[in-house]
């Protein structure tokens, strides 16, 4: 048998990781040899199978992939396989699909720690991209800081010309005049800020003109940052709300206060795009989203990054996490300067005290049977892509969700807020072969997903960002 996922994973410090990346996931696609035709069908027999649904997980499993889809799911012993197929053996490893972003960023760093107010470029963004994938995040949506060319890499995606993670977009969202989001465009030959409508009628011919790019999502902030920049009027946000939903588009806002979210929710927004973070939720908000259908994204990684580094975390030294860093990076993340900085920053109880309750909220609307999806603000300075996404992951689980919970949140659930739960977000016949090879089953240790073998995209296996040692 030849077990094509025994390799190790692949440790990219040191250089330009993305290109590295890129070219793995690129390496791939190459046409065999001469007299080296690829098999037609794949087998993948023994390894535990979590199929992303919630349900427990399949033992001793085979999971048939044919034209990089998924044929069959079944039971070692208990499947005929096709003649001629190529076998995999699995036997002690974990297999899950890979994870769904619904709420990161492209194109803001080049380095993860600083930004890069010229970053915003096409190799950049596909850099990333590759990074994300190679980090077992299959799926990205860019929530509200693109450019218009960021349509085109996504059609180049489609088209099967771009290789990476799966790429939807917001395009640019919309904010207010003078707050948030706090700066203005990249700096790029005909860049341009984000939408800041002043008026109701204003905001509806905006979103008339976002609705000419086809994004996936609309975005919109609604916050004050602890009252010191004007927050978004209702009047504004429900005329962007009732005007994409007329042009057939759905609305993740960026929330904060519990009030803000009531009045969004009774607006028609169809997602919260980061946990209530003022105070407990309460019957009426959450007999309201359910009502509605309104999903939330946690988000709880980006909240603990407000304060983490005053005090450094322990992933600093997770190997998983420093595979994908930059020459210099995690120097100056434990440099006495940059912990001072952050220890001076006078906001430090209010987000310590906000990410607790971002935590206790999840929990409480998860229970109430609010629709959970996944996220986690990747992607600005110091919010890293990849990693961050399985820290998300170890976050909900401390919220009081189980692994198996969190991992159909950032699957199922995810692929089904996307509408496109038919191809790709759970292991099941007629689906994308997409999912993950791990050492280790993270129903025991949600971290296990770090144990990360192989990437498997359109049923072919990639090499991972890196294994933990």
């Amino acid at each position: 048998m030849n077990n094509r996922c025994s390799h190790g994973g692949l440790n990219m410090r040191g250089g330009r990781l993305g290109l590295w990346v890129l070219a793995a996931v690129v390496s791939v696609s190459l046409p065999p040899a001469a007299g080296q035709e690829p098999p037609e069908t794949t087998v993948l027999e023994g390894a535990l199978l979590i199929d992303g649904s919630g349900r427990p997980p399949l033992a001793k499993s085979v999971l048939i992939i044919e034209e990089g889809k998924i044929r069959a799911v079944g039971k070692l012993g208990a499947m005929r396989y096709p003649e001629g197929a190529e076998i995999v053996n699995l036997r002690g490893k974990t297999i899950m699909p890979p994870l769904i972003n619904l709420h990161g960023h492209l194109g803001q760093t080049r380095d993860g720690f600083n930004a890069a107010p010229h970053g915003y470029t096409a190799e950049n963004l596909r850099d990333q991209l590759a990074k994300y994938l190679a980090y077992g995040v299959g799926t990205v949506v860019s929530l509200g800081t693109d450019q218009d060319f960021v349509y085109d890499l996504r059609a180049a995606q489609r088209a099967g010309e771009l290789p990476g993670a799966r790429l939807y977009t917001a395009g640019r969202g919309f904010g207010v005049k003078g707050g948030f989001p706090p700066g203005g465009p990249p700096k790029m030959k005909g860049a341009v800020d984000r939408y800041r409508p002043q008026t109701p009628e204003q905001a509806r011919a905006e979103v008339r003109e976002l609705v000419t790019h086809k994004p996936d999502f609309v975005k919109v902030w609604v916050d004050d940052d602890f009252g010191r920049l004007p927050k978004m009027k209702p009047e504004i946000f429900r005329a962007i709300i009732e005007e994409a939903h007329q042009q057939g588009l759905r609305v993740i806002a960026h929330v904060f206060y519990l009030e803000g979210a009531k009045a969004l929710v009774q607006a028609g927004v169809d997602g919260l795009g980061h946990s209530i973070r003022d105070q407990a939720v309460d019957a009426d908000l959450i007999s309201a989203m359910k009502a509605r259908g309104v999903f939330l994204i946690p988000t709880l990684v980006r909240d603990e990054s407000t304060f983490a580094y005053a005090d450094p975390p322990r992933w600093l030294d997770d190997r998983f996490f420093q595979a994908g860093l930059e020459i210099g990076v995690l120097t100056s993340l434990k440099s006495s300067a940059f912990i001072n900085q952050n220890r001076a920053n006078p906001d430090l109880p209010k987000l310590r005290a906000a990410f607790e309750m971002g935590k206790k909220n999840l929990k409480t609307l998860f229970d109430a049977g609010v629709k959970i999806g996944f996220g986690t603000d990747s992607g600005p300075p110091k919010r890293f892509q990849g990693f961050f996404e399985h820290r998300e992951l170890q976050l909900m689980v401390e919220s009081g969700l189980t692994p198996l919970q969190a991992i159909a949140a950032a699957t199922r659930t995810s692929a089904e807020i996307l509408g496109a739960n038919s191809e790709f977000g759970t292991l099941s016949p007629g689906k994308q072969a997409d999912f993950l090879v791990l050492d280790a089953n993270p129903l025991d240790d949600i971290h296990n997903t770090e144990e990360l073998v192989a990437v498997w995209q359109a049923g072919k296996p990639l090499p991972p960002i890196a294994a933990r040692k």
